[in-house]
């Protein structure tokens, strides 16, 4: 059974709960931070908040090669894969550290809930 999953919706309410502010505003807040983002990876930039980095990466093109078929053993040519980029998330330590147990986590997903 899976974790449940808190939705922008469920964020938006406790946000707009804990601050004052109208759902409005903060989902407003959201859009700007989600534009901001993108702009920042369009541009080839970091973005840095909330104890995340979001950046854009480069894999690498791969060249022609010969392989081999492990059923029949029999050399087939792999073909060349042109180079593409990703978008890489990495967490600071301090939400790492707040990431709870492997024994507590295993107990959550067994039962459903977190």
């Amino acid at each position: 059974m899976a974790l449940p999953v808190r939705t922008q919706t469920w964020i938006i309410d406790g946000i707009a709960e804990q601050t004052g502010f109208s759902k409005s505003d903060v989902r407003v807040f959201f859009q700007a931070l989600d534009a901001e983002i993108l702009d920042s990876l369009k541009n080839c930039e970091r973005a840095r908040f909330c104890g995340l980095t979001v950046e854009p990466v480069l894999k690498a093109a791969t060249k022609k090669r010969m392989g081999r078929n492990p059923k029949t053993g029999e050399e087939v040519v792999i073909s060349p894969k042109p180079a593409s980029t990703n978008v890489k998330v990495r967490v600071a330590k301090p939400l790492r550290e707040a990431a709870p147990s492997v024994q507590k986590l295993r107990r959550a997903v067994a039962n459903g809930r977190s």
